[in-house]
């Protein structure tokens, strides 16, 4: 049975079942009957997964989010919950997206391995989350018969390592180190204190233990170390990073990373085959042009959907589940967009004489030139 209240303005869902399911599902959906314990087949109305194991130390207890939540007033729970968005997907990845299209060509190298240490971080993230398998929080609580009445009702995903943690330490730590902006030292303070918040607020709103987020931020910082050092020593950063992205995919597929394997492996794979082909080109388009550029493929694919050719969206949707074409269609689609991402300045610098890239640099407020930047890039 389960009661259901309001907290905070959150719906959250008592369980008052003695033995309730290991995997958490969204009310009035339910797991195909002839799933096995263990495997991430779900019907197409798509249950939440949530992990099966509970690790019993100290770093991954949910009496800590209570503790803590009782601990700080409600606005500043409110300010967590607001600051954890810092670690989204879309905004972590804007970032990294901007920093590489817009940066110099002097930069060219540095600007791989931020785009290289993002993709690391989401594969390994990926990997782990599946061969760990650690119930998230809020679903242990609510098993135990003792919710967190302050955590949402339903959040998808494994728990440990925490994504948003690992992500934020990847990317504003790496645009700490291999950006000039600014002093180190500022540089250091701005991304460690972001890093912190996003990292915090995790544990703060009940949908990751302490124990994840150390191990996110760890593992994220490790990344950006290890693709400094290589990047130092002049050893291809790049390329050694995003094969590491890749091994770390394909490793830990068969290990029980079933979900988002395909898409995993798919974005190290074109991450690492696309820059091959790029990183001798230190393409050095204007800002106008990138701009121009991303508004010419975005006209075509809203066209495309309009004329209603898109029909690889309904496909997917479609085959779904265990179909072999799900899983070749996630990574064919995500070695597209990494592919993109990665071979979008090459393309860009073709319109720089372009009448309408001009007008674009001339009337938004991208830097004129950028060339002077001294900035070592190592060799890759």
């Amino acid at each position: 049975m389960h009661d259901s209240h309001s907290y905070r303005g959150l719906p959250v869902e008592t369980n008052t079942d003695p033995k309730p399911p290991a995997v958490a599902v969204r009310p009035g959906k339910e797991l195909e009957p002839s799933s096995p314990k263990g495997t991430r087949t779900f019907n197409p109305d798509r249950a939440i997964v949530s992990g099966e194991r509970n690790l019993p130390t100290g770093l991954w207890d949910y009496e800590v989010n209570r503790a803590i939540d009782g601990f700080l007033p409600d606005s500043v729970t409110d300010g967590f919950a607001l600051a954890t968005h810092l670690g989204d997907t879309a905004v972590v990845a804007g970032l990294v997206v901007g920093f590489y299209w817009l940066g110099s060509a002097d930069n060219w190298r540095r600007r791989g391995l931020v785009v290289a240490v993002a993709v690391a971080a989401l594969t390994l993230n990926i990997g782990l989350k599946g061969v760990l398998d650690v119930q998230r929080p809020l679903y242990a609580a609510r098993a135990a018969g003792d919710p967190l009445v302050f955590a949402p009702a339903n959040y998808d995903g494994f728990s440990t390592p925490s994504g948003h943690a690992m992500g934020a330490a990847a990317v504003y730590g790496g645009l700490a180190a291999l950006s000039d902006i600014g002093t180190r030292r500022r540089r250091a303070l701005v991304a460690g204190g972001i890093i912190a918040a996003v990292a915090f607020s995790r544990v703060v709103i009940g949908v990751h233990y302490v124990g994840d987020v150390v191990l996110g931020v760890a593992l994220g910082l490790g990344l950006v170390w290890v693709g400094h050092r290589l990047l130092i020593r002049g050893r291809r950063p790049v390329s050694l990073v995003l094969l590491l992205a890749l091994a770390g995919a394909v490793l830990a597929a068969p290990l029980g990373s079933e979900t988002h394997a395909a898409a995993s492996i798919g974005t190290a794979a074109g991450g690492l085959a696309v820059w091959e082909f790029v990183r001798d080109r230190r393409p050095d388009p204007s800002g106008g042009a990138v701009l121009l550029c991303v508004l010419a493929v975005a006209t075509a694919l809203l066209a495309a959907v309009v004329a209603d050719t898109l029909l690889a969206v309904d496909l997917v949707a479609t085959v779904g589940g265990n179909s072999p074409l799900s899983g070749a269609l996630r990574a064919t689609l995500s070695i597209v967009a990494v592919g993109f991402v990665l071979a979008l300045p090459i393309f860009a610098e073709l319109l720089d004489d372009d009448p309408r890239a001009r007008w674009l640099q001339r009337t938004l407020p991208f830097a004129v030139d950028t060339s002077d930047e001294q900035v070592g890039s190592g060799s890759d």
